[in-house]
């Protein structure tokens, strides 16, 4: 069976293209309520791994010693864009473990954030390793690294104990064995899995309300709730998408974006997890995608606050500042 239309691609009234997708909605037993194209699509988690990712700080004990904020665990899952507030955070947490910037392995891109960019490049300066929108999941896999007495030379390596107990909290919350999962390398040079997108969803099920778990699992996973939801800024940024999301449902859901065009959600009050995938990787399509989702299961409103709302049919424009048309979801389930 052919994937679904998600969304169509005007200028003018006429459709100049189409992206297809699939989207998977599951409770916290693995039930599928809705779905639409193929839940079971093996897919990268990329950036929606994070949260994940993150629990090894907590189970691991270093949360604890090292008495991280909320806000820092927030920048730790974060793919954030290189702003002032983010890399005070990243500072911040290599300061407490006794790290600097140099021992960051992300590598070096410019900011996502264009200010920050322009900023920098006005005073001679060149983005170093705290912008790098992963050096928050790098910060912590040096934290974690850190408190074991682990080499911190090696944490990128997938051999290295840091990153195998990454893959361990993935396989335990996407349901996957952990010979089953795939591994590639990420952008930024760590270990990334690939998983269906069926188990994505389960895993921000378990996420957003880890009931039956205990000890530091839960606690790891409370905060990392908490933190996503109560720090929108710090996930990824002014302007962009899933900060405005997270603002405007006010702790109501956990929410993180991929690379190639995936998203992952968690609701805590249905205790759901949901996952998106556009399938051709187009970042365009997902946010009006995802909010068509979210107003279909009745979780966002027909009005949406203007920070959210310029997501939901966005605009393409003409070099001269012209409206010349628009990306506009389809509806997902009859």
């Amino acid at each position: 069976m052919g994937l679904p239309v998600v969304a169509r691609v005007y200028r003018g009234n006429m459709v100049e293209s189409s992206h297809y997708g699939s989207v998977v909605v599951v409770n916290q037993g693995g039930e599928i309520l809705y779905s639409a194209g193929e839940p079971a699509r093996l897919t990268y988690l990329r950036s929606g791994a994070k949260p994940l990712q993150v629990l090894p700080l907590f189970t691991s004990g270093a949360a604890g010693a090292y008495k991280f904020s909320l806000p820092q665990v927030a920048v730790m899952c974060a793919s954030h864009s290189g702003q002032p507030v983010h890399q005070e955070q990243v500072v911040a947490i290599l300061e407490r473990v006794g790290l600097t910037e140099d021992h960051l392995q992300c590598g070096v891109h410019r900011p996502f954030h264009r200010p920050t960019a322009q900023a920098l490049a006005a005073a001679g300066e060149k983005p170093g390793p705290r912008h790098n929108a992963c050096s928050g999941k790098h910060a912590c896999m040096l934290a974690i690294s850190r408190y074991k007495g682990w080499d911190i030379s090696s944490y990128t390596r997938l051999e290295h104990p840091v990153q195998q107990e990454m893959l361990a909290a993935v396989a335990r919350l996407t349901g996957v064995a952990l010979e089953d999962i795939i591994t590639g390398l990420d952008t930024c040079g760590v270990p990334v899995f690939a998983v269906p997108l069926y188990n994505i969803a389960l895993s921000y099920a378990k996420l957003a309300r880890p009931e039956g778990e205990k000890g530091s699992w839960r606690e790891g996973m409370e905060a990392i709730a908490a933190a996503m939801a109560r720090y929108p800024e710090l996930l990824a940024g002014e302007g962009r998408f899933t900060t405005a999301l997270l603002e405007a449902c006010a702790g109501k859901i956990v929410a993180k974006d991929g690379a190639e065009a995936l998203f992952c959600l968690g609701i805590p009050d249905r205790g759901w997890g949901i996952a998106v995938k556009i399938e051709d990787g187009s970042d365009r399509a997902l946010a009006p995608v995802v909010i068509q989702l979210l107003r279909e299961l009745g979780l966002l409103p027909g009005d949406l606050p203007p920070a959210l709302a310029r997501f939901a049919q966005p605009e393409l424009y003409t070099h001269q500042g012209e409206v010349a048309g628009r990306i506009v979801p389809v509806k997902l389930f009859s």
